[in-house]
C-alpha cells in the first residue's frame, strides 16, 4: 500500500527504517516517514507517514498525518489524519480533517476543530 504523493511527502528529509527503535522523544521541523518502532513522544512540525510495519507507542503531533501502521497513543494533526486501510490508531485524536479508509481502524475519541478555529488561530 502506498502513500499519496504530494510536494510536502516528495520533501521527506528523514527516515526511520524498519530495523530501527527509538525510546525517547523524537522532534523534528521537517517532514519524517517511520518504518520503525518509536516509544516515547514524536513532535513534528511537518507532515508525518508511518509505514505499515511501524509501531508507534506515543503520543504524537504533526501536520498531517498517514497512518498504514499502528500508533498507540493520542494524536494531534493540526490539519489532516488519514488512517489507511491497514491502519490503526488506538488512542484519542484531535484533528481538523480526519479520514479512515476501509479497514482502517480508530480506537479512541475523536475532536475536530473547525477550519476556521485553525485559521484563526495561526493569524
Amino acid at each position: 500500500m502506498g502513500f499519496k504523493r504530494s510536494e510536502e511527502t516528495d520533501k521527506i528529509l528523514t527516515l526511520i527504517g524498519v530495523e530501527t527503535k527509538i525510546t525517547g522523544t523524537l522532534t523534528s521541523t521537517v517532514s519524517i516517514r517511520i518504518d520503525g518502532c518509536v516509544e516515547g513522544e514524536v513532535t513534528i512540525e511537518g507532515d508525518i507517514m508511518i509505514g505499515e510495519n511501524a509501531v508507534i507507542q506515543a503520543n504524537v503531533k504533526g501536520k498531517n498525518i498517514q497512518v498504514a501502521g499502528k500508533i498507540i497513543g493520542n494524536v494531534e494533526a493540526t490539519k489532516k489524519l488519514e488512517i489507511m486501510g491497514m491502519g490503526t490508531v488506538e488512542g484519542d485524536v484531535n484533528v481538523t480533517t480526519l479520514q479512515v479508509a476501509d479497514g482502517g481502524i480508530l480506537a479512541g475519541n475523536c475532536s475536530m476543530r473547525k477550519l476556521a478555529e485553525e485559521n484563526s488561530s495561526q493569524a
